[in-house]
């Protein structure tokens, strides 16, 4: 917390006020759940950073009267939707006001003719899913948080889809946003349409900002029809380079899966691999009949030419489903471990892993998971993975950031990017500055002083502090 006893008392007043005690939080007990995301913070720092307010506004209106109130007074706002962020960029590190949109879960509109949808940002991606199921419709954003991840927060960090082959991610999605800005107006970024050509893409300022722009309360997004039928291609390899070189052929071959991913086997035997095969992909597929099946075989036959043993279609549909499953679960663990998740070009790839296992991870105390060593969304983005402990004894949080700085350089040293699918929070907001140039960065706060001049919206979050 961060504001002085009277001036809280005076800021939960007017909140009060404003909207009501069914919508403020100010007990420590119930302030408690707002201190952290999935993150994993210095150990010390655990319940440090609390927040003075939490607010669970359920509309547009609501925002407003919310930022008004902070605005006033330059006092932090801290947006927040699922919560499973993993890179801090919803810890409260200068208190404030954490503005929960959890409520703002309804959808506002549907149409099937022109394949969108317009939600308020809390709703659940996996709600979002189930409810336009009913309309024949789908988002096709399967992303590891879906069952808790919502609209607000995947855009807000450009959430990756593992179906992005065929649908794009959600920014892709996206056809126009309404944000209440810092100064408490609403922007609309632009019409509902599928697609135009007039005036900026504004939406685009605010996907990915993590909130240091402003608060996003309604998204008008684009949908597809559910598919006709739906298959999958799993096979086995000698190791993941193998079956990254079989999944290289695949992407380059132009056939339209939806989903795919090449990684480091471990217990594979379980879904019909034999003895000795240590790395695996799986292709899903979905659209009409006709399209699946012929896409299938190509696939197989390619799996056959590239020395892969194939499983079987049973095997292969039962490891999609319950890979979803534990994928998705997953992001609700938050052991004493990180997970990897840059991108870089193909061609360095084993560069990229052979310089970090051989020889970052040693220095710095890190080591990769069993069976996590190795991973590759097969895909238009095919972005690198791993999970890794992260060091323990005598100044394991400082190796823990010389770590991930290293990384970084590497990454960026080699044209990719510090971090792909995450964000970057306040984890890798310090290494940004190996990734933009000094023109960059500052193009960025230019941007950020016009819509937000007090630096009230989640300060201290995505970029570097000015030079």
């Amino acid at each position: 917390m961060t504001l002085a006893d009277a001036e809280r008392e005076e800021v939960l007043g007017e909140l009060l006020e404003a909207l009501g005690a069914t919508k403020v939080l100010w007990k420590t007990a119930d302030l408690l759940p707002y201190t952290k995301d999935t993150y994993r913070i210095r150990l010390e720092d655990e319940y440090r950073y609390m927040p003075d307010i939490a607010v669970l506004p359920e509309s547009t209106e609501d925002v407003q009267k919310v930022v008004r109130v902070a605005a006033s007074r330059k006092i932090p706002l801290i947006p927040k939707g699922g919560g499973s962020n993993r890179t801090g960029m919803l810890v409260p590190i200068h208190g404030g006001i954490v503005v929960d949109t959890i409520r703002m879960n309804r959808i506002l509109a549907v149409s099937k003719p022109d394949l969108s949808v317009t939600v308020q940002p809390g709703i659940t991606l996996k709600d979002l899913e189930d409810q336009l199921a009913e309309h024949g419709l789908w988002l096709t954003q399967e992303q590891g948080s879906q069952k808790m991840a919502t609209v607000g927060g995947s855009l807000s960090t450009s959430g990756f889809s593992r179906r992005h082959q065929k649908y794009g991610t959600i920014a892709d999605r996206v056809m126009s946003l309404e944000v209440v800005l810092a100064d408490g107006s609403v922007l609309r970024t632009g019409p509902k349409v599928l697609y135009t050509s007039t005036g900026y893409r504004l939406h685009q300022l605010f996907v990915a900002a993590e909130g240091t722009l402003g608060i996003i309360t309604e998204a008008a997004l684009r949908v597809e029809p559910l598919p006709e039928a739906r298959s999958a291609v799993l096979a086995f390899y000698d190791d993941f380079w193998a079956a990254n070189e079989a999944a290289l052929r695949i992407m380059a071959s132009g056939v339209t899966f939806s989903a795919g991913e090449a990684y480091e086997a471990h217990g594979a035997t379980a879904w019909g691999a034999p003895e000795g095969k240590h790395g695996l992909f799986y292709v899903a597929l979905d659209g009409t009949k006709g399209e699946v099946e012929a896409e299938e075989e190509f696939i197989k036959r390619v799996v056959s030419e590239s020395g892969g043993v194939l499983a079987s279609r049973e095997n292969a549909m039962s490891f999609v489903s319950k890979y979803t499953e534990q994928w998705c679960g997953a992001r609700a663990l938050t052991g004493f471990e990180d997970v990897l998740t840059t991108q870089v070009p193909m061609e360095r790839m084993r560069e990229f892993y052979d310089t970090l296992w051989n020889k970052i991870a040693p220095r710095y105390g890190i080591a990769p998971l069993p069976g996590e060593k190795y991973s590759l969304d097969v895909g238009r983005y095919r972005m690198a993975g791993g999970r890794y402990s992260l060091p323990k004894g005598e100044r394991a949080w400082e190796n823990y950031q010389k770590a991930l700085r290293e990384i970084a350089r590497l990454a960026t040293s080699m044209g990719g990017s510090v971090q792909s699918c995450h964000g970057v929070g306040i984890e890798h907001r310090d290494n940004m500055d190996l990734e933009f140039s000094e023109v960059a960065l500052e193009t960025m706060w230019k941007i950020k002083r016009v819509l937000d001049p007090d630096n009230i919206m989640n300060p201290g979050k995505k970029l570097p502090e000015r030079k």
